[in-house]
């Protein structure tokens, strides 16, 4: 109110007057200090202008020396002193001053001293018959766009998905921080730099498949998950804050791919320990026929309010649907794809599945493509959606997933995580802040 008030006297002399006199105070050089404001934040400077009988003259000497040129851009020792005396007179710290020469007058930056009242300050100067003009300094700001890349991640720019999706604003409200997802699948790199410090757990479960453990497809399936943010590394995950569980079940067919296998045995072992380890959410980036024993300890996972989420096939291969068929996994197929043929229940979603730029094994990234890739994004979805309600259940996440009204605007086919996180949880709204994890 201060200020507004203070603002609306400069109509006096017209705002043409105010942008000019701001710009000339702040153009010249060797004036650092204009650049900042108080330590608290608080803008306590103010402008100041009175008439300056010294701009322009070429004066024969003076014995007083009162209107001597201090260069071309300072002020002459009449204006230096007049400055001085406002800044004694009204009890303010003199900052700097410099002729504006275009319009005939000083322009003072004053401070006003921490205990004083910027009101009080404003109407002292307004009464004194030297000052023309007094103003608060006003802060302005580029129009463009403030940040392509509110990470320091510098790939970040390349994962238009979760631009789509809102994540930047999404991760103001929550990271997944705490929540324990189980990556079953081959092997994680757990010492991969967007990786490190992920994976709370790391149990290798196929140990008859021997090789190197830091597999392709687990990698790329943690990545997308809960890559780190903010550690100017690569990308960022879409639950950064979650813990990750890598159960290595599967193995790698040939080196270098993210083609692989695993069997009944290896994959009943990894759900077992993922229950067993309490994790909230399970990822199934593969697909079989189906299986009894896995199916048993799914269901038991799922009676535990354990989330499963798996990739779903598509209509391409209708003998190998479990998974994702099991009544009360979330089946995940790539956004633009049709579901597969069991996908009558409600249980089905799309997600980001196209040319996903990802971890991979020894500090490198790639973009992969598939289910296997659409299916984390969900898992790191749900992880955010704990956070915020801890007590969440299929039902209600399913609904908030597939909700029309939270489908993202860049991408219709994607949910907007962060309004999504915000009807969810009850926060007052979303902003492009980035928390860390």
């Amino acid at each position: 109110m201060i200020l507004q008030r203070a603002a609306r006297r400069l109509h006096r002399v017209g705002w043409l007057l105010a942008a000019a006199l701001l710009t000339a105070c702040v153009t010249g050089p060797d004036f650092p200090a204009l650049t900042t404001g108080s330590a608290t934040g608080e803008e306590r400077r103010l402008l100041v202008t009175f008439g300056d009988r010294s701009i322009g003259r070429d004066l024969p000497a003076n014995p007083l020396d009162l209107y001597r040129p201090r260069g071309g851009y300072a002020n002459s020792s009449w204006s230096l002193q007049k400055s001085q005396d406002l800044a004694a007179r009204h009890g303010l710290r003199l900052v700097t001053a410099w002729p504006v020469t275009v319009l005939g007058v000083t322009c003072v930056v004053y401070e006003v001293p921490p205990g004083r009242a910027l009101e009080a300050a404003v109407r002292s100067l307004e009464t004194d018959s030297e000052v023309e003009t007094v103003q608060p300094m006003h802060r302005f700001r580029s129009l463009g766009e403030v940040s392509a890349n509110p990470y320091n991640d510098p790939y970040f720019p390349l994962q238009r998905a979760l631009k789509a999706m809102r994540i930047a604003a999404a991760h103001r409200l929550a990271t997944g921080r705490g929540v324990r997802i189980g990556v079953i699948d081959s092997g994680v790199d757990a010492d991969h730099p967007d990786l490190a410090g992920q994976v709370a757990v790391a149990e290798n479960l196929a140990k008859g498949a021997g090789g190197d453990t830091a597999e392709v497809h687990g990698t790329a399936v943690a990545g997308v998950i809960a890559a780190r943010s903010q550690n100017h590394q690569g990308i960022v995950g879409v639950a950064p804050g979650a813990e990750l569980y890598a159960l290595r079940a599967c193995w790698s067919l040939r080196p270098g791919t993210s083609e692989a296998a695993c069997n009944s045995f290896t994959l009943a072992l990894a759900v077992n320990e993922a229950i067993r380890l309490g994790v909230r959410i399970i990822n199934l980036s593969l697909a079989g026929p189906d299986d009894p024993l896995v199916a048993r300890l799914l269901r038991a996972a799922l009676d535990r309010g354990i989330f499963i989420v798996a990739a779903d096939l598509g209509p391409g291969d209708p003998a190998n649907p479990f998974p994702a068929d099991l009544p009360g996994v979330i089946a995940v197929h790539p956004e633009g794809t049709a579901a597969g043929p069991h996908s009558g229940t409600a249980d089905r979603i799309s997600a980001p599945g196209h040319n996903i730029l990802t971890t991979l094994p020894h500090a490198t990234y790639d973009f992969m493509s598939g289910s296997s890739v659409a299916a984390p994004h969900v898992a790191g979805l749900l992880a955010l959606m704990l956070e915020v309600k801890p007590e969440l259940d299929l039902g209600e996440a399913l609904r908030s997933l597939k909700s029309r009204a939270l489908a993202a605007a860049d991408a219709p086919g994607e949910v907007d995580a962060c309004l999504l996180l915000v009807r969810l949880g009850g926060t007052p709204g979303c902003a492009e802040t980035v928390a860390h994890p």
